[in-house]
């Protein structure tokens, strides 16, 4: 599923979800969650959702999502959105997708606003609440690339009250994905 854990979704004919849901659930080491799981365990792995940290309007440079776009549809330029997106390769977008630790204070959550260190406002939390592997705040949003490097100081506006936050390297809880050793 889309929690940046191992693992996978089941799909199966409504008629049969009852029973695989129950047969599951026999085992002890397994534990209904809900989407608030879901959605934190996604946020520390800085996977963005659709609707929240992108929508129709993030193109794949500013959404930190060039890896989905391969070299080879690059050169073609092939695509929808084409030249925006290698205009953005060349030129740099007008924001970015960063992540921030909240140091103090409430969770930052969508639609905060995120300020610079002399308190002007630059961007938008698209994600944010508790971590709990982490024990800290953290969120994702958009601001312009000049105060996306990592380390820049910045604040979150939580509830009318600045407080600080720092940029830091997504995924937030490092990908522990099981690989199967080559043969």
């Amino acid at each position: 599923g889309y929690t940046g854990e191992d693992g996978y979704e089941i799909s199966v004919p409504a008629d049969q979800a009852e029973r695989v849901w129950n047969t599951i659930l026999e085992d002890a080491r397994v534990k209904p969650i809900g989407l608030g799981a879901r959605d934190s365990l996604r946020l520390e792995a800085g996977l963005p959702l659709h609707g929240h940290d992108i929508d129709p309007t993030t193109s794949p440079v500013e959404g930190a999502l060039t890896f989905a776009l391969s070299k080879s549809r690059k050169e073609r330029a092939d695509f929808t959105g084409a030249d925006r997106i290698l205009k953005e390769l060349a030129d740099g977008p007008s924001r970015v997708r960063i992540g921030l630790i909240v140091k103090e204070g409430a969770p930052a959550r969508e639609g905060a606003e995120i300020a610079d260190a002399d308190g002007n406002v630059i961007g938008k939390v698209t994600s944010g609440g508790p971590s709990p592997t982490l024990g800290k705040n953290i969120a994702m949003g958009f601001v312009p690339p000049a105060h996306a490097a990592l380390g820049t100081e910045l604040k979150v506006i939580v509830r009318g009250k600045p407080a600080a936050a720092e940029v830091v390297a997504m995924p937030f809880v490092a990908q522990r994905y099981y690989r199967k050793p080559k043969a």
